[in-house]
């Protein structure tokens, strides 16, 4: 089996952040898009050394005229990459209105409400997205603009629980050169280009800003991502030394006073798969009297002396 660089590179990412196993079962995330088509047919090939069993996921949004072309242009991918293909057909627009949430945000809860829902189904091991480097550089301005901490600066990470992304290592450019070089098709989504999301206006108006002053900016950023991946090790560590698990809806925290209780606090709401609070909050929370107690996020937070006890409601 011959690889071109780009698949060598990735493979490289795959086994030196242990993202995937061999014989891991993975469901692919399929837009048809450059960047899905890329992950899949690089998968494709990858999956006869590592012994990968692949399929596809592929939710028809219903945002534009073209979506069940682009549902049968990826059913048909699949077919000659002889790939198992599952499809979802939901309407964005109704559930943000329903729902009374962006069209971003909708896009996204549906998208992995399908892929954890297949996966669990089919009995699949992870769930395989495109996201890229230009991607992880997006996440981290818009996260800094937003206000994070050093656990969130990263923004995404090449596995996270079930979830990896095996592309963040390679930028945009390379994505389209391989397309090109291997005559693969793909879809576009106008969708991409509108100024309307924040995402888009920092890809369009303030990246390019960026690559004037540093033309390789994509490999600086990620170059602190892998900085702060391994930070992220070493508070799941601290996680592990100061949080005891009091039952399926409760942890106790031993409170060190030190940089890493903060982070210890936040990493408890994303394992109860909640958003955690903003360092402000966070520090609210942490210098509370014995006895002190706050709802944050659906979740009660009681201090009792050098302990927190978090308990969802």
């Amino acid at each position: 089996m011959v690889l071109h660089e780009f698949e060598k590179k990735i493979f490289k990412f795959i086994k030196d952040y242990k993202i995937f196993n061999k014989y891991d079962r993975i469901l692919l995330g399929v837009s048809g898009g450059k960047d899905s088509v890329c992950l899949l047919n690089c998968m494709a090939k990858l999956s006869q050394i590592y012994k990968f069993e692949i399929a596809v996921a592929h939710l028809n949004h219903g945002m534009r005229e073209e979506a069940p072309d682009d549902e049968e242009f990826v059913r048909q991918m699949c077919k000659e990459l002889k790939v198992p293909f599952f499809v979802e057909r939901k309407e964005v627009f109704k559930y943000a209105e329903e729902n009374k949430v962006g069209i971003e945000v909708a896009g996204r809860e549906l998208r992995y409400n399908f892929f954890f829902r297949k996966m669990k189904e089919l009995n699949y091991d992870k769930i395989a997205t495109a996201h890229h480097m230009d991607d992880l550089v997006e996440t981290m301005i818009y996260r800094i603009i937003r206000g994070t901490g050093i656990y969130g600066l990263a923004g995404m990470v090449p596995l996270e629980g079930v979830l990896a992304k095996p592309m963040l290592c390679v930028d945009l450019e390379e994505i389209e050169n391989y397309v090109k070089i291997n005559n693969i098709p793909y879809v576009e989504d106008k969708y991409n280009y509108s100024l309307e999301y924040s995402r888009n206006k920092i890809r369009y108006e303030i990246c390019p800003k960026m690559k004037e002053i540093n033309p390789s900016y994509q490999k600086s950023f990620f170059r602190l991502a892998t900085t702060v991946w391994e930070y992220r090790n070493e508070v799941e560590k601290k996680f592990e030394e100061r949080a005891h698990k009091i039952n399926d809806n409760s942890y106790k925290i031993k409170l060190e006073k030190d940089i890493f209780d903060a982070e210890v606090l936040r990493l408890t709401f994303l394992k109860f798969q909640e958003y955690p609070p903003n360092m402000e909050e966070t520090q609210k929370v942490l210098l509370m009297r014995s006895g002190g107690r706050r709802i944050l996020k659906g979740l009660e937070v009681v201090k009792d002396k050098d302990f927190l006890v978090i308990t969802k409601l």
